[in-house]
């Protein structure tokens, strides 16, 4: 019995000291308040963004509000804090053995005078998106992000506050950039799928049939070897246009203008090899001209033209191959243009056919 009661005293003994080695656990009373951190703003155009009310809780509880720097800010007691000039600081909650600590960021109220869009026109497909950007005046302003997009018709397209457009189905709406009484406009276009323009009012500025020197629409030709110039634009893939090759022979760049009869808008172009021949170009540059652009039609090189790209070209199979004009250009006059880092295996560029794909209402 009396190994027990010392094994008990024993037992006893260590638990107390044991715990000892631990800390008392203590409740705080934490305050919550409702914003973590506070933009204010100060100057003449600030209005009522120079003040926030700050809700602490629980309601009733013994709580101090401070401010770290009240040159910044100051804060009463019911949580109501008011800029003063701008700058960085914190405001602090504080219990009997606890604290909350809120950031505040005080800057001067710049107002949006204006602003500029990057585009005023979208043509857009089914399910496409296109993103408008803005710039807004001054570029500091503050509220450049509270700009509002509205659509005239959420069926054809819709507008989102980041500028974003997403296009759905053929029709045309009016996307509007919004601040207070300052607004842009969009205009939006859905057109029904492109179709390849009829070539019958084609043409090919200088085209002259008794010689293979260049003229102001086109860098050379070969008479008697496929169907000279002309065979780009006649519709048939079994004739084509050959570079000059006859004494003295051409040499990269070569080019041709088409002028198309008319002003239209151009969603796509193709080019076709001459058939069964993969020696020629591997590539071409499209540039467009309007009605308006073409200031002396007998100078084609002072021109305005507009550069709409590199385009890619397979010279090693066969038939029309399409790619998009990403800017759909209105323009009467089409240059294509065959720079020497194009050249195919020997120094001549051919083309069996040229298209064009346009929009139409």
């Amino acid at each position: 019995m009396n190994y027990f009661k010392y094994l008990s005293i024993i037992i006893l003994t260590v638990l107390a000291a044991g715990c000892g080695d631990f800390e008392d656990f203590v409740v705080t009373d934490k305050p919550y308040v409702d914003y973590t951190s506070v933009q204010l703003y100060v100057g003449e155009h600030a209005g009522d963004r120079g003040s926030f009310q700050l809700v602490g809780s629980p309601a009733g509880a013994g709580y101090v509000w401070t401010s770290e720097d009240p040159s910044i800010v100051t804060v009463d007691q019911t949580g109501l804090i008011k800029a003063v000039k701008e700058g960085l600081t914190s405001i602090v909650l504080s219990s009997k053995d606890d604290k909350v600590i809120i950031d505040v960021s005080v800057k001067e109220y710049i107002p949006l005078t204006g602003f500029d869009l990057s585009t005023n026109s979208v043509i857009g497909f089914w399910q496409e998106t296109t993103r408008v950007f803005l710039t807004p005046i001054p570029a500091n302003a503050t509220d450049a992000d509270k700009i509002e997009w509205t659509s005239s018709n959420g069926t054809v397209a819709i507008a989102y506050n980041n500028g974003l457009i997403k296009t759905l189905e053929e029709g045309r709406a009016t996307v509007t950039a919004k601040y207070g009484n300052i607004e842009q406009q969009v205009n939006v276009w859905v057109p029904a799928p492109p179709v390849k323009m009829d070539k019958s009012g084609w043409s090919v500025p200088g085209y002259n049939s008794n010689s293979n020197d260049g003229t102001i629409g086109y860098s050379s030709q070969q008479v008697g070897d496929g169907a000279g110039i002309p065979g780009i634009i006649d519709d048939d893939l079994g004739t084509y246009w050959h570079a000059r090759y006859g004494s003295p022979a051409s040499a990269y760049p070569h080019w041709f203008i088409i002028d198309l009869g008319e002003e239209v808008t151009i969603a796509q172009v193709g080019m076709a090899r001459r058939n069964n021949d993969g020696r020629g170009q591997k590539g071409y540059q499209v540039f467009t001209c309007t009605e308006d652009g073409a200031t002396n039609l007998s100078d084609p090189t002072i021109w305005a033209w507009e550069d709409q790209g590199d385009k890619s070209f397979n010279s090693g199979v066969n038939g029309i191959q399409v790619v998009a004009m990403g800017n759909f250009p209105l323009a009467r006059y089409v240059k294509v243009y065959m720079d020497a880092k194009y050249r195919g295996d020997n120094d001549y560029a051919m083309v069996g056919d040229f298209s064009v794909y346009i929009f139409q209402d």
